[in-house]
């Protein structure tokens, strides 16, 4: 019987952090972070006002939604609204939007519905998908 193996990581890992020479800060937006995803080479740069909803996106919704369907979201247990990264006055927090499969920070499992400061440089597991999130310290200008 052969047996097949499915890469879920890939740029990065629990225990080290992607390297400095693949982020560009300067193309983080001022008002946004940059999200790295396990297994791919290619950022999300988004724009965050107020908050950013993170999973599977499963109707038309007027929400700023981080769809992640498409790197296999489902089968890495995403939820269809995970987790949310909210903007405050000192920066960023994450919250787990009460998820079937639970959201860790750096190894850490988030209490549902509670709020934590979200370091740059922050390693998030989302259902068993990994995300490095990257952004400028609030009031920081993109580029420095």
């Amino acid at each position: 019987m052969a047996r097949t193996t499915r890469k879920t990581g890939g740029i990065f890992s629990d225990s080290t952090k992607i390297p400095e020479t693949l982020v560009n800060k300067s193309l983080i937006p001022e008002d946004g972070i940059a999200v790295y995803a396990a297994g791919t080479l290619k950022p999300y740069y988004l724009h965050v006002k107020k908050e950013i909803i993170i999973g599977r996106k499963f109707e038309d919704s007027t929400e700023n939604f981080l769809d992640l369907s498409g790197l296999d979201g489902f089968n890495l247990g995403l939820s269809r609204r995970h987790a949310m990264i909210r903007r405050t006055d000192s920066g960023y927090e994450v919250v787990d939007l009460s998820s079937t499969n639970g959201t860790w920070m750096d190894n850490e499992r988030l209490i549902p519905e509670k709020s934590y400061p979200l370091k740059n440089g922050a390693q998030l597991r989302i259902g068993r998908l990994k995300i490095l999130i990257i952004h400028n310290s609030v009031g920081e200008p993109s580029g420095k």
